[in-house]
Parts: C-alpha cells; structure tokens; sequence
C-alpha cells in the first residue's frame, strides 16, 4: 500500500491535470481522497441535504486545497 506522501495524488504534474483538464468526477475522487471528512461526493452531499457540487466549484475547492 502506498503512503500518503508517496500517493500519486500528491505529485505536482497530476494535481494539474486533474484540476485543469479532470471531469467533474475525477476532482470530486481527489478532493474526497485529500479530505475523508469533506462533503464531497453527491451520495455526502445529498445525505448533509446539499445539492451537489459542480465542477467549477469543485475546481475552485481543489485549487484552495492545494495553496
């Protein structure tokens, strides 16, 4: 099993792809990897009665995450 800080998810190159050029679906995997207790995914989102979240908003989420 990787460690966390050897996980793909952390390498810089992929953290770009995945914000700029990811779906809707490929952000919303990564900001529920890099955040357990996040609402994130439709099935959190619609049991904290939330709408889901789109993929601007997803973007926006993941780029505050990485600064």
């Amino acid at each position: 099993m990787l460690s966390t800080a050897n996980h793909p998810n952390n390498r810089p190159a992929r953290q770009a792809r995945i914000l700029n050029e990811g779906t809707r679906d490929d952000v919303i995997q990564w900001l529920a990897w890099n955040d357990a207790n996040g609402v994130y995914t439709d099935e959190a989102s619609k049991a904290e009665g939330l709408e889901p979240l789109t993929l601007e908003q997803a973007r926006s989420i993941m780029r505050d995450q990485l600064q």
